[in-house]
């Protein structure tokens, strides 16, 4: 049974909604902006919580904006479209902000000062899996999976390059996903033609090759502004050994091979560390070790690096993986993360361990999106750790 509701939107939280309370329930309200008076359709309902979708705006916050996509609303691509990008990128830093306050129990005064890091809004991404229903295609629609059409030139998140492409595209079936990508010469490629295509990229002077259905940042405008703060939080030295731990296709391991003595790299997926393994070469770098081993199965005794980085997938570190780490006790960790509450319950542990929280960028790889991609250091407290 759908309930109806008036209410007023107080805030904004995690996944791209607006909240509020009624009788004392939080409700999350999607696309609803901080200030909006709304009647509001109650669709699901769980015992501290419930899901609503807006019915009527009644009075619109000051904060709205006229979105510059038909679809928005509609595709589940964007949820801050009806804000102004200043807006947006306060509304992530203060998501992120109360996360850590709330799962951490740090105080205000604890959490450091978040620093941002954002590009262009519009045009940035060099890969995306595309939806196909007929001759239609697009993403679809917000938890469901119901196909929104891209409008006549394209979707605003996607690169020139993409948008051209995908809009010349014949699927060869309905209800598939089309991988797609711009490689580093501005190169169309999709898995339609070529299912299993290899894409190169490159950024910060290095190249890196990896599989069209493998992962890789897909923000082409931010990437090396990524790969320049972390290597700023760790301040490699040539004496120095690191773990990169879900090294991928050696995004991170690359550039901090050239300014550390060694390092070694881990992912659970083979093929990346395969791609990990042939970019070494291509770019005549030999002081890295890869191995294809989940972070979870990592031996904490074998190793004792002088720092870490780790970029995790939005299920963050296991419980087994956070253990291994603080058993190593590096002097300093790098953690990168896309999802900030998995972000926040792993930093919790790693206070307890003996680390300290003491930089935080959050780096807007997703613009107009609900994801908030963090980058953060930890540094070994004096003392002995809490294993």
């Amino acid at each position: 049974m759908i309930i109806s509701e008036e209410i007023t939107i107080t805030n904004a939280a995690n996944g791209g909604f607006g909240i509020t309370k009624i009788n004392g329930k939080t409700v999350f309200v999607d696309f609803a902006v901080p200030g909006d008076r709304l009647l509001i359709d109650i669709y699901r309902e769980a015992k501290n919580y419930s899901f609503a979708v807006i019915s009527r705006i009644i009075e619109p916050s000051p904060l709205r904006i006229k979105p510059e996509c038909p679809n928005f609303g509609l595709c589940g691509g964007c949820a801050y479209l009806n804000v102004n990008y200043d807006t947006e990128l306060e509304f992530k830093k203060q998501i992120l902000r109360d996360l850590l306050e709330r799962i951490t129990g740090l105080e205000t005064e604890d959490i450091p000062a978040i620093e941002i890091i954002n590009g262009q809004r519009f045009g940035y991404r060099s890969h995306a899996g595309i939806k196909v229903s007929g001759d239609k295609k697009g993403f679809y629609t917000r938890n469901t999976n119901k196909l929104v059409q891209f409008p006549e030139d394209g979707c605003r998140l996607l690169c020139e390059t993409l948008n051209n492409g995908i809009g010349s595209l014949t699927a060869g079936k309905d209800d598939e996903e089309i991988k797609t990508a711009s490689d580093c010469m501005s190169t169309f490629i999709n898995s339609i033609d070529t299912p299993d295509a290899e894409v190169i990229e490159a950024v910060s002077g290095l190249k890196f090759r990896h599989d069209l259905r493998g992962f890789f940042q897909a923000n082409m405008i931010s990437r090396e502004a990524m790969i320049k703060r972390v290597l700023e939080y760790v301040s490699p030295s040539k004496n120095e050994v690191f773990i990169d731990i879900c090294c991928g296709c050696g995004f991170f391991s690359l550039p901090l091979a050239l300014s550390s003595c060694k390092g070694f790299g881990f992912d659970s997926d083979r093929r990346s560390i395969q791609n990990a393994v042939y970019n070494m070469k291509l770019n005549n770098i030999s002081n890295i070790k890869f191995e294809a081993l989940a972070e979870s199965e990592i031996h904490p005794f074998r190793h004792r690096p002088d720092y870490i980085v780790i970029d995790p997938p939005r299920s963050g570190i296991s419980k087994n993986g956070r253990k291994t780490i603080n058993a190593m006790r590096p002097s300093r960790m790098v953690y990168v993360s896309c999802e900030p509450s998995t972000f926040a319950r792993d930093t919790a542990d790693f206070i307890k361990g003996g680390l300290l929280l003491d930089r935080l960028t959050m780096i807007d790889m997703f613009p107009c999106t609900k994801h908030i991609e963090v980058i953060s250091r930890f540094s070994a407290v004096t003392g002995d750790y809490k294993v």
